[in-house]
């Protein structure tokens, strides 16, 4: 298992429209008010409204830099990333102090893996206000994207000293020491990511993925479990769920002391007994291994060809379960499986299957 399987999440900072500001020349009165009435639509969601009033109040100030930023935000929330980059940059053209143009380019560099550029943005807009903490975690997973994880981790170390509380930050740093191999490490900060975020699934998936490496079962079981009852579809989480179910039934200690028990004692009914108790731990394929060993050491045992015979018919294994039938009614008689017989009876007659 690989970082790739971790989920990380960007910060999109460009959420946020501008409320005006002076920049020089300075803006003409009615490009202050159509910049604020181009917010106020912003922030409604009324892109075509926002754009018509920063429109507007670009002829009277065509300098103006948060409009021009304004109208880069308007265009990267509809999908125009090409047009969101050109109004960002013209808006640095006017004002080189522009947070959110260098935040929003920054972020859009980070989406196209242009990570020199976005890092670039990034210092540059903590240079302007170092304590926007958006960036500095954009800018953050940039490094870890450059392979510069000690700088990241500084970046992300920074974050939760001003913070404590940032779930992404204890996450992002957890999938950093998996990735170097830290794995108790790695561990310790995404669980701390979980107890701040209990409702995200992909970083249950993570905390239970770098449990697995250090074959903590019982744990990374309860972490897919958690990330299984959020996203019910989370094809990841449920296969290494059933997993760590399996492992951690199969390391389980009451569990091992029985396997060695029944196995050292290598006769017919003691490999039954092991696999009824696969069986009720789940263990499909080794309840099915075991009693295949049963019946290769005493092939008359009749048991454990109904055990396989159940084993075939749930795993809709026809032809399988008929001969695991016959071979049952070869060995057993009515009298002694009453129950077990008619259910043989019942299912070699049904022509319908």
């Amino acid at each position: 298992m690989r970082s790739s399987r971790f989920a990380l999440s960007l910060t999109l900072v460009c959420a946020l429209p501008l409320a005006g500001c002076l920049t020089t020349p300075p803006p003409h009165e009615r490009a202050l008010i159509n910049n604020e009435l181009c917010t106020q639509e912003l922030h409604k969601g009324d892109l075509v409204r926002a754009e018509v009033y920063c429109d507007l109040g670009l002829e009277f100030s065509p300098q103006y830099a948060d409009l021009w930023a304004n109208k880069g935000i308007i265009a990267l929330s509809a999908g125009r990333t090409e047009d969101a980059k050109k109004h960002f940059i013209k808006a640095l053209r006017y004002n080189q102090e522009q947070l959110q143009a260098y935040q929003n380019l920054g972020y859009i560099y980070l989406q196209e893996g242009a990570y020199g550029k976005a890092h670039d943005n990034f210092r540059r807009a903590l240079k302007v206000n170092p304590d926007n903490l958006d960036t500095r975690y954009n800018l953050a997973l940039t490094l870890m994207k450059m392979k510069k994880l000690e700088a990241a981790k500084k970046e992300l170390r920074t974050l939760l000293a001003v913070n404590p509380s940032l779930a992404a930050a204890h996450h992002t740093l957890g999938v950093i020491a998996y990735e170097e191999g830290q794995y108790e490490d790695a561990i310790e900060s995404i669980a701390q990511a979980t107890s701040l975020t209990p409702d995200a699934p992909e970083m249950w998936h993570d905390l239970g993925t770098a449990l697995l490496e250090v074959a903590r079962f019982p744990e990374a079981r309860e972490a897919f479990a958690n990330c299984v009852q959020l996203d019910p579809k989370a094809t990841s989480c449920i296969n290494n769920l059933a997993l760590a179910q399996r492992k951690a039934a199969l390391t389980d200690a009451g569990m091992k002391e029985l396997r060695d028990t029944q196995q050292a004692e290598n006769s017919a009914p003691a490999l039954f007994m092991l696999a009824r108790q696969y069986r009720e731990k789940g263990l499909l394929a080794e309840e099915e291994s075991t009693y295949k060993k049963c019946v290769k050491l005493d092939a008359k045992f009749a048991p454990c060809h109904f055990g396989l015979f159940q084993l075939f018919q749930d795993a809709d294994k026809h032809e399988h379960a008929q001969v695991a039938c016959k071979n049952f009614m070869k060995y057993a008689t009515a009298e002694e499986f009453p129950t077990e017989y008619q259910s043989c009876e019942k299912y070699l007659s049904n022509a319908t299957f």
